[in-house]
């Protein structure tokens, strides 16, 4: 946990209720993300209202030895989680298939810390990407994901070399804006997958 996370679950611990805004304004989206792929949006809605009002009342009690980002994700993870046991019993066979799929889907991200994050690092790219120009955008994937060279991508589309350079460039400083906060992490994992 850094600095930052620290003082933050410090505060909360002593009844700072703008910590506990904090927390909210940061993870609520990707945590809103992260549920409704396994249950529906107001399943998940509630689902992280609890969360963060467990969070509260359990704010004395809490231990977190991660960071708060993968805790909160952890708690949703398994609420979740409960939340498709419970259906699951109550359901007729036909729908148990589906319901079977999400919780194996959902076990995936028990497995580690790690899997959550590579989550939350998914849904950013796709965030940053999607945001990108669509020349930038164009440029970018066939840069990055394509493996062309800039030249091939300069000739494909009439421009300068210079000019697709300015275009990557533009990208990867909107991506450096996005992963500032976890770039080191973002780096280790992608080390790690190669």
């Amino acid at each position: 946990m850094n600095k930052e996370e620290l003082d933050i679950l410090n505060n909360l611990k002593n009844n700072d209720k703008d910590a506990l805004g904090k927390l909210f304004f940061s993870y609520y989206k990707p945590l809103l993300i992260f549920a409704n792929k396994f249950v529906n949006e107001d399943n998940a809605k509630d689902i992280l209202h609890d969360c963060f009002l467990d969070l509260w009342h359990n704010r004395n009690k809490i231990k977190i030895t991660t960071s708060i980002q993968a805790y909160l994700f952890t708690i949703v993870k398994n609420r979740c989680f409960k939340h498709l046991k419970n259906k699951l019993q109550k359901t007729d066979k036909s729908s148990n298939v589906i319901l079977q799929l999400k919780q194996k889907e959902l076990l995936y991200y028990t497995n580690s810390e790690k899997s959550i994050l590579e989550f939350d690092v998914k849904d950013r790219i796709e965030k940053v990407i999607n945001h990108l120009p669509e020349k930038c955008c164009i440029i970018f994937k066939e840069s990055r994901f394509n493996g062309q060279s800039n030249k091939e991508i300069a000739r494909k589309h009439g421009i300068s070399v210079k000019a697709v350079e300015k275009q990557i460039t533009k990208a990867l400083k909107l991506f450096r804006e996005e992963f500032r906060d976890i770039l080191m992490l973002l780096i280790s994992l992608l080390i790690h997958k190669f």
